[in-house]
């Protein structure tokens, strides 16, 4: 496991007690130095979250949908069933259930997350993540191709047919929590993971930056399947990767951009 400066972030290199570049000292290395343990392997926890990730977004999520399914075709006397239905639904018990997972292998580093980044960062990754969620919010009303939701749940959330709580059928309820868990999962999951992970190798920054941005936002479209959504999961991936490495890889503006989002653009959707 690497060891980075806690004041500038800087890899350290084997023994590097003081930071060359701005000489604070690190614990860590200190420690590191006199146990031999350098810590968690990262790669395992990739691997691990991955796992997790694959699991609940597509096996699980994707057994779901055909569960749905059957039972609304069985419901409507055969005549078929509707995508809103039995993605919501899938969403739903598959993001419950990634969370679940997600907090008995990971309670650990969750309750580390980083929060020394200085104010300047703390402050600027702020106001980009809350310039992101109004973009976020104008694009899925400028076209067809650039929703925040997949069209079925748009027009269901626009609809005067939404209800808030429906324990057998599709309702706000169920959008609310699958999409906002399933985001958060995502964020845990797969974008810590994956950037500690490259942290390890010999690859740049920006060649961390740009896989990270590739690999969350497939990860992303294919857990709620949906194409119209692929525009506006970049974006949000291509800001939310640099405000990870940009804030010493604090991951709680993340958590809260994307809690913030999905929450201020369902009010508004169903206003």
């Amino acid at each position: 496991m690497k060891i980075r400066c806690k004041n500038c972030y800087r890899i350290l290199n084997p023994n590097e007690e003081y930071c060359t570049s701005c000489g604070e000292h690190s614990v860590q290395m200190q420690k590191a130095m006199l146990t031999g343990d350098f810590g968690p392997d990262p790669v395992g926890k990739f691997k691990i979250g991955l796992g997790i990730f694959a699991i609940a977004g597509f096996i699980v999520c994707g057994i779901l949908q055909v569960v749905f399914a059957t039972l609304e075709n069985k419901n409507n006397g055969g005549n078929g069933y509707t995508l809103l239905y039995c993605q919501s639904n899938s969403l739903f018990y598959s993001s419950i259930f990634a969370s679940i997972i997600t907090l008995i292998f990971f309670f650990k580093d969750l309750k580390k997350l980083n929060v020394k980044s200085t104010k300047s960062q703390w402050l600027g990754a702020g106001l980009v993540a809350l310039f992101t969620i109004i973009i976020a919010i104008l694009l899925s009303y400028l076209s067809k191709y650039t929703l925040l939701f997949p069209s079925y749940i748009t027009k269901y959330l626009q609809s005067s047919s939404a209800v808030f709580f429906d324990l057998k059928d599709e309702c706000i309820f169920k959008i609310l929590v699958g999409t906002l868990l399933s985001s958060l999962c995502l964020e845990i999951l797969m974008r810590k993971t994956l950037i500690d992970a490259l942290d390890e190798t010999m690859l740049g920054d920006k060649a961390i930056y740009i896989i990270t941005v590739l690999v969350t936002t497939i990860c992303e479209v294919a857990w709620v399947m949906a194409l119209d959504i692929a525009i506006v999961a970049l974006i949000i991936n291509v800001i939310a990767t640099g405000i990870y490495m940009y804030t010493n890889r604090n991951l709680i503006i993340n958590l809260a951009m994307r809690a913030l989002l999905v929450i201020i653009a369902i009010i508004i959707l169903i206003i």
